[in-house]
């Protein structure tokens, strides 16, 4: 005689509970019962809602009870079987009529219901209403035992949030940060909060997590913790929490999982990071995660990884050594090109297009980039408070973004919401002339610096040695190319080559520029062609446009990378053109 088949289901509504012994207690249970009464317990079925809530219906919309219930109406679990729970609130915490009907649902369905605790059994086929009413004065108390927790935490944690200014929500805090004694505020630990600035100092001079914690192991800079020493996910969790700007973050657990809970409080924490320092290192973050931070030896630091793009079919350019010179050599070459998918673009001597970029894009002022003078700290400065106006103007978008969905909703006021949208807009209509002051102001200081071009080209040099010294200045420089640049199109065979790839590489070139640039590219081009000073063009050339706005195209000379062909710059509505083929 086949034996009727037992499911075991357990539910545990936090992480907190695995670790104890209430997984273990409900398996050994199951498998006890199972044995006792001749049932054949199915281990394949694995039915456990580990730290997933009843109270609010989650084991059956998204858990293993609701594929269980699919199963069961599928006819792929036997009329007949039994479902084996400690308790009926592991079923279900729901108010009682949704609990009930849970209940019914899966008697209906032809599957029994064992309780463990006291081995009472609801079967499918009786007629008892003693199992009803016991089964909802269950669940029932199950219901208001999980509001009343709810409740008491929460209106807990609400009155410590009001008197946040005599007692602080909890002595937990960042590793940098320790609890008075009387609970009123938080005194700095000055030897962790000195590193952390210090890891933000490094970070904003370029360096990304990974360099800022090798480094500090090398030097032998002690953890915070009892940690085998510094580690890139501790780096970046303290790069990117708002407990440096002194915010505070209230989170409760919700299925195991801690989420936020609240509005951030500000002013909680004492700041030790300034707001525009914070976000200039997001942005730049940001930059490095989507256009890749670079290859990094002994001292080489690729200016432009992620940035710099083929002209003729828009792959990535990448550094490539051929070994030591004659033959050999250092190149800025097409990934297409390199592994012969299709592109026939040559490559650019490393040494030649750095100088070319470095010496003609003079939005780059290199001389206060890596100076610590005044004018620097002001750039700094200035850039911090665009990134800090940015971030702003990134939240009341999404400010207004959520009031829109939010008159989808029938419970929605319309005043309430309209009002919402309205502020939202105007904050950022205000926050946009910001950014614009701002960029103007920066724009100012790129390009009203005196430039010696002698003093530039000492800078290069050192920058293209191999001085371990210069690792960091070339961090900086890259850091500022992946910050400020929007693209960057190479053209390593000038406009007349590849041959084979000319009608390609002509609507790449439409491309990078717009209608009164390209007239004005090609009344310069046949005005060159007509006296006899462009019979063909191979020139190397690149164009780079600016997050800012503007754009530089230069044809560089083949024998001496400062020296230009063609030079064609836009800005604020200006065109500057100078073409030595004239």
């Amino acid at each position: 005689m086949t034996k009727p088949r037992a499911y075991s289901y357990v539910r545990m509504s936090t992480d907190a509970q695995l670790k104890g012994d209430s997984l273990r207690r409900q398996t050994e249970a199951s498998k006890l019962y199972a044995e006792q009464n001749g049932y054949e317990l199915i281990d394949d079925f694995k039915l456990e809602d580990i730290g997933v809530s009843a109270f609010n219906g989650r084991n059956v919309s998204q858990g293993a009870l609701g594929r269980f219930l699919d199963a069961v109406q599928q006819a792929r679990v036997p009329h007949g079987s039994y479902l084996l729970v400690e308790s009926l609130d592991r079923i279900s915490r729901e108010p009682p009529q949704v609990a009930t009907g849970l209940f019914l649902q899966i008697l209906a369905a032809g599957v029994n219901i064992v309780t463990l605790t006291d081995g009472r059994v609801y079967r499918t086929a009786s007629s008892d209403p003693t199992d009803l009413i016991f089964s909802v004065v269950i669940m029932s108390r199950a219901y208001e035992e999980s509001l009343t927790k709810s409740l008491r935490v929460g209106a807990a944690w609400e009155n410590k949030r009001k008197n946040l200014t005599s007692k602080k929500l909890t002595e937990v805090a960042p590793a940098w940060l320790a609890l008075s004694s009387d609970r009123s505020s938080f005194d700095l630990i000055e030897r962790n909060a000195d590193t952390v600035r210090r890891i933000f100092d490094e970070a904003d001079a370029g360096k990304g997590s990974y360099q800022i914690a090798r480094g500090f192991n090398l030097e032998g800079l002690p953890p915070f913790t009892r940690s085998n020493g510094w580690h890139e996910s501790y780096i970046t969790k303290i790069l990117t929490t708002r407990a440096v700007l002194g915010e505070f973050q209230p989170c409760k657990y919700i299925n195991g999982k801690r989420v936020p809970h609240g509005e951030s409080i500000e002013g909680y924490f004492p700041p030790i990071i300034s707001r525009e320092q914070f976000e200039r290192v997001q942005l730049a973050r940001k930059a490095r995660k989507n256009r890749g931070s670079g290859r990094k030896g002994k001292s080489h630091v690729n200016l432009f990884s992620g940035v710099a793009k083929c002209g003729y079919c828009g792959s990535s350019m990448y550094v490539v050594d051929k070994g030591p010179k004659p033959k050999g050599g250092v190149y800025l070459r097409c990934d297409s090109a390199r592994r012969g998918n299709g592109c026939k673009a040559s490559a650019w001597p490393l040494a030649h297009f750095e100088t070319a970029f470095l010496y003609f894009v003079r939005e780059l002022d290199l001389a206060a980039l890596l100076s610590a003078e005044k004018r620097q700290q002001e750039l700094r400065q200035t850039e911090g408070a665009l990134a800090s106006k940015q971030a702003d103007l990134e939240k009341q978008k999404r400010v207004r973004e959520d009031a829109f969905a939010l008159l989808a909703t029938s419970s929605a006021s319309y005043d309430f919401v309209g009002q919402k949208i309205d502020d939202a807009t105007v904050a950022i209509g205000k926050i946009e002339c910001e950014i614009g002051a701002l960029k103007d102001l920066l724009a100012g200081y790129r390009t009203a610096s005196v430039r010696v071009d002698f003093d530039i080209k000492s800078i290069i040099e050192k920058l293209l040695s191999e001085s371990d010294a210069q690792f960091e200045n070339r961090v900086k420089v890259a850091d500022w190319i992946r910050t400020n640049v929007n693209s960057l199109r190479v053209y390593a065979d000038g406009t007349d080559g590849p041959a084979d790839r000319i009608a390609e590489m002509r609507g790449e070139v439409e491309t990078a520029l717009d209608p009164e640039a390209l007239a004005i590219v090609d009344r310069i081009t046949r005005e060159a062609r007509r006296k006899g000073a462009l019979t063909s063009d191979f020139d190397r050339r690149f164009v780079v446009s600016f997050d800012h706005g503007g754009f530089r195209s230069v044809r560089i000379d083949r024998d001496d990378p400062t020296k230009h062909v063609t030079s064609i710059h836009y800005a604020e509505g200006e065109w500057s053109i100078d073409d030595r083929r004239l």
